[in-house]
């Protein structure tokens, strides 16, 4: 008995307190609290101005990359390098493999002089063509023939698509990501013994 008796009261403390919640208004959140500038995305904020400058090339630290294998971020500052075009990219005068290593540069992998693409092309039928061998569907094959070059794949010559400058800016939100290395992989591409191509059968 006086367990149901319990019973009776709690549950008659939990639809008191549900009523009396039921009958609140709910709490109103405004735009200005669900953006880190702390203003509505209605209202015209100037940005920060954003100082990109670094220590020269050569004179700066390195970051450590991302994740494994990521592409390192640029460490030093670019000014007058960007943006890259095919017929004048300083980046090679520092970062191609024979000369990195004599001026502490990151060295450029083998990935980037190797041509993943497959030669495809339509056949004299009118069938595609890839590496070759006729196919129905562009993904057939499921691993190109892979070519290395004596000279950097043209598909690699824009560095700034896949590597960026970093800004002098404390972020909004703490990464609290924490990557897990090959040794020496914070700093170094495993790509150079071609493992892009581990575990793909």
């Amino acid at each position: 008995m006086k367990l149901i008796t319990k019973i009776g009261l709690s549950a008659v403390a939990i639809s008191a307190l549900l009523l009396t919640g039921c009958n609140q208004q709910p709490k109103k959140i405004s735009a200005a609290q669900l953006s880190y500038r702390s203003a509505s995305l209605d209202d015209n904020v100037p940005t920060a101005k954003i100082d990109y400058k670094r220590a020269a090339a050569g004179s700066s630290q390195r970051f450590k990359r991302a994740f494994q294998d990521a592409p390192p971020m640029i460490p030093h500052d670019v000014e007058g390098m960007l943006p890259i075009q095919q017929g004048n990219n300083q980046c090679l005068g520092c970062h191609m493999p024979d000369v990195a290593p004599s001026v502490g540069a990151t060295p450029i992998p083998q990935s980037h002089f190797t041509n993943f693409r497959p030669d495809t092309h339509i056949g004299a039928d009118g069938k595609l063509v890839k590496d070759g061998q006729e196919v129905d569907n562009t993904s057939d094959r499921k691993v190109a023939k892979f070519k290395k070059l004596n000279h950097l794949y043209q598909g690699r010559f824009n560095c700034s698509q896949c590597h960026a400058p970093q800004a002098n800016v404390q972020p909004l939100v703490d990464n609290k990501f924490t990557p897990d290395y090959k040794k020496g992989g914070e700093f170094k591409s495993s790509l150079d013994d071609m493992s892009v191509l581990e575990g793909v059968e």
